[in-house]
């Protein structure tokens, strides 16, 4: 079974190597970022992939989903 893997921050700069590395070792990734000190632009290259999913979400609200893994950037 593949590893849900979720990445708050996944559109900064560490967090969008740290999405790409996930995904290269086959886990599923969540990026979660409000984009407010970050850009889309930085996962543009993994939004087409079917591992990795891209929430616009602000982790200062709750957000309920099941995952493996946590990394909080």
């Amino acid at each position: 079974m593949t590893q849900r893997t979720l990445v708050t921050g996944g559109a900064g700069f560490l967090g969008s190597h740290l999405c790409q590395r996930l995904v290269d070792r086959g886990e599923h990734v969540l990026c979660l970022d409000n984009l407010f000190t970050s850009r889309k632009e930085t996962i543009e290259h993994l939004l087409e992939l079917p591992n990795f999913e891209f929430i616009l979400h602000d982790i200062t609200n709750p957000i309920e989903m099941e995952v493996d893994a946590i990394y909080n950037l």
